[in-house]
């Protein structure tokens, strides 16, 4: 699968990490990039994120285009990144491969890919806002102001957007996800996929009882 991205190739990249979440007391603050604030929680308290993944390339589609567009016309902050998807399969056994679908750039890649798996059998997704994002600089002279922002997100909930369940009991496998614009938060039908990536065979993870599944998505614009 080819890992497309805006032309020229090297004015805008993005590539994906997963990590393993686990409950963590309150914190005396967030001193290392792998403590995270609980989604929804109490002021203070905090999710610890240990890596299961290297960096894997994402796939931009052409819906970017209606993200930036509306962003740079100010029509409003629901066009920038509300969250991510996170999609799953139930499997027959843990540790059983889920076969990443292919896909293209083109118009029926984005929401109208994640809208049709309610006719899956055993596939579906997580939509899920961002736990925090952040701002970084690859080069200090030409980019004082930043131009990685990173964005952190988790899955939550016992289903998915079209109802499956989503536990560990169901062996739920996460293999992919996308970054997102919620355009309206009650209305999953209205998103803008930004990009979509799929994890590698042997970085595929399971649901545990015990902790969740993070998303840590950097963007690196040149």
């Amino acid at each position: 699968m080819p890992h497309d991205v805006i032309s020229p190739r090297k004015y805008m990249k993005g590539e994906v990490r997963l990590h393993s979440v686990f409950p963590m007391g309150r914190s005396m603050g967030k001193s290392t990039w792998d403590v995270r604030p609980r989604p929804g929680g109490e002021p203070g308290l905090f999710n610890f994120w240990s890596r299961r993944s290297e960096w894997e390339h994402n796939d931009f589609l052409y819906e970017w285009g209606a993200i930036f567009a509306q962003l740079l016309m100010r029509k409003g902050l629901q066009y920038g990144i509300g969250g991510m998807y996170i999609e799953f399969e139930n499997t027959a056994s843990p540790g059983d491969v889920v076969t990443a679908p292919d896909f293209t750039r083109g118009a029926d890649e984005g929401v109208a890919y994640y809208n049709a798996l309610s006719g899956s059998g055993d596939r579906d997704y997580l939509r899920v806002p961002l736990v925090a994002s952040t701002l970084d600089s690859t080069d200090e002279t030409n980019f004082p102001k930043g131009n990685r922002p990173t964005f952190f997100a988790q899955t939550s909930g016992a289903e998915g957007v079209h109802g499956k369940p989503f536990s560990d009991a169901d062996n739920s496998t996460v293999f992919g996800g996308a970054l997102v614009a919620f355009v309206d938060d009650e209305d999953h039908t209205r998103d803008i996929v930004l990009s979509r990536f799929y994890v590698s065979a042997a970085k595929q993870q399971v649901k545990l009882s015990t902790s969740q599944i993070g998303f840590e998505w950097r963007l690196t614009l040149n």
